[in-house]
């Protein structure tokens, strides 16, 4: 079972600080209502802290051994989508207990798995969900994946946490009123559907014991750019069932009863276009920031529950709602969602674009879970991430006067000859006892700190009578950090360790962030304290936003330069390089470009 303890609770919105366990039961296949808990097996971290998204169960670029032993990876969210490709899907192969990790090799007792059908990251357009299916996209095109295949899926690989199905348009804005108020409806329906419990003879399971698997599950919260749309879901979560769908989730009252935190997909809600799945390119409108047709959530206060046509409209929304011509921004549509809503539990939000984002989400939302997306994209892209929070106080802009960069483009050639470490903000493990490095926190990264395995492979019984028991049990050496030009050079020559050394090097900067955000909120030494001193916390933490927003560039116009160098050196090999090669030579003899 996963429980969060809130440590800190100031106000329903303010920063707060919290602890998520996940508690594994001793035996899964007790009757006993009083399921005794294995301490041992159980996961701890605490929030606010990262999620690390995968593709086809993989974390960009990271091997199984980087995942189990790098201390930010702990929670890993796996889209079923990409696996739609078999029928049935390979993991659906896998036998024996925890079946979603053993297929994919992490650790139970130090990793969190959550399953969701689609990727929260992927905007592309896809044809319209049905009321008993959800469009899919998988290397082999569209899947269309009914609720019974969905609840077979998850009730056999047994996840960690699973994400309920979600009524999300994925096809361009505006979307009508009938969309809106279908989308609250099926999201809702599919809800229930997943809070019902197994029958004792349901064919879902392959054992006994599966049929026992509680569920924690995250809701992610409908309505899209409508704050009465998200305002209407909420209601629907909080109110008291009745009739079918009592009986359907009994001993749940309320669909809240049956939900342990909420999610957030950011990507949906900033009003962009999908992207197409064709080739060709749809004619893009003038303002592609564009909010749904005013007038579509006219009646979106009366949205019945499934099975209950007749509910009762909601005492806070008036029977008819026009939506403001002006885009809310983010924080305003997360607490129109959560305002009515249990403070107690997890608050989870993807696709984050910068760290300034975090903060401001931390700061007026209070969110607990964010994903590491923004890590991944600038390791593939070459960026090496570099910075911390708080800001020490020598740390200020550049001498220019400009904003830091959030990162070094390690593409670019001015890196060829720099041989420090990657992050100005964070020192090696190894450089830990130099005086000038000792007062800066230590990144455990496999880049800036890389060390000697504590013990010898042993291959044979030659192997165990050539080392003696101290040699198989040696204290961990550290190395020198990996140097900027090294992983230049790499990036250059196109060498996949560029890419593993910086997704290692980048989750391990996000974690050590927010890590720098939980010692303001509680303390170095994290014990929990008052509401006089929580007050004097929350603006310590305010004025720290405010420092940090004003040394980082928040446009992360790095990321865009990374992306452009990372372009060219992908062109210079491969088919029509030496054409594209003439061309530019063509140019430089014309004048057209310098010639550097």
């Amino acid at each position: 079972m996963l429980r969060f303890h809130l440590r800190t609770s100031w106000s329903r919105f303010a920063p707060r600080v919290g602890k998520i366990t996940l508690a594994a039961p001793q035996e899964e296949c007790s009757t006993s209502t009083d399921i005794p808990i294995d301490e041992a097996s159980s996961v701890t971290f605490d929030t606010p802290n990262i999620l690390v998204g995968t593709s086809r169960g993989v974390v960009p670029h990271l091997s199984r051994d980087h995942c189990n032993s790098a201390r930010a990876i702990r929670w890993i969210n796996v889209p079923f989508e990409s696996f739609l490709e078999q029928s049935p899907p390979v993991p659906m192969l896998q036998t024996g207990p925890d079946p979603l990790h053993t297929f994919l090799g992490f650790d139970k007792r130090k990793h969190i798995v959550s399953l969701c059908l689609r990727d929260p990251m992927d905007t592309h357009e896809l044809p319209p969900n049905g009321n008993t299916y959800v469009s899919t996209l998988c290397v082999r095109g569209v899947r269309k994946v009914t609720l019974s295949d969905w609840r077979k899926y998850v009730y056999n690989l047994q996840p960690d946490v699973v994400f309920a199905l979600s009524d999300t348009p994925f096809t361009a804005p505006p979307h009508s009123q009938k969309r809106m108020t279908k989308s609250i409806e099926r999201s809702v329906s599919w809800l229930v559907d997943m809070l019902r419990p197994l029958e004792p003879s349901c064919s879902l399971s392959r054992s006994g014991k599966l049929s026992q698997h509680s569920l924690n599950v995250f809701v992610n919260m409908a309505g899209g750019t409508s704050i009465p749309a998200r305002e209407a879901f909420a209601y629907n979560l909080s109110e008291d069932l009745h009739g079918p769908d009592l009986e359907a989730v009994e001993p749940i009252k309320r669909l809240d009863d049956g939900v342990v935190g909420y999610s957030f997909d950011l990507a949906t809600l900033r009003g962009s276009i999908p992207k197409p799945l064709a080739s060709h390119r749809r004619t893009r409108p003038n303002n592609i920031l564009q909010r749904e047709s005013p007038n579509m959530l006219q009646d979106v206060g009366r949205v019945p529950t499934p099975g209950n046509s007749e509910a009762p409209t909601p005492p806070s929304l008036p029977s008819r709602i026009a939506e403001p011509h002006v885009l809310p921004d983010l924080p305003s549509l997360l607490r129109a969602s959560l305002k009515h809503l249990p403070e107690g539990k997890p608050r989870l939000v993807t696709g984050v674009r910068s760290p300034h984002e975090m903060l401001r989400l931390i700061q007026d939302v209070g969110v607990d879970i964010f994903d590491a997306d923004l890590a991944i994209a600038g390791a593939n892209v070459g960026v090496a991430l570099d910075f911390v929070f708080p800001l020490p106080p020598y740390h200020g802009p550049s001498g220019e006067g400009k904003k830091k960069d959030v990162g070094h483009n390690l593409y670019d050639q001015v890196y060829a000859h720099q041989y420090g470490r990657l992050s100005d903000c964070l020192a090696g493990a190894a450089e830990s006892r130099s005086q000038s490095l000792a007062q800066l926190p230590i990144c455990p990264c496999i880049a800036c700190s890389p060390r000697s395995p504590t013990s010898h492979i042993l291959h044979s019984k030659a192997d165990v009578q050539s080392y003696g028991e101290t040699d198989r049990n040696r204290k961990a050496v550290y190395g020198p950090p990996r140097s900027r030009g090294y992983l230049h050079h790499l990036l250059h020559t196109h060498e996949m360790s560029a890419h593993t050394m910086l997704v290692a090097h980048n989750l391990a900067v996000l974690d050590r962030f927010l890590s720098g955000v939980r010692d303001v909120l509680v303390g170095v030494d994290g014990n929990d304290i008052g509401g006089g001193e929580g007050e004097d916390r929350i603006t310590r933490f305010a004025v720290e936003v405010n420092r940090f927003e004003s040394v980082y560039d928040d446009t992360m116009e790095v990321f865009r330069v990374a992306r452009e160098c990372w372009d060219e050196v992908d062109l210079a090999r491969g088919k029509g390089r030496l054409e594209r090669e003439k061309e530019k030579e063509a140019l430089i003899e014309a004048g057209g470009v310098s010639g550097g």
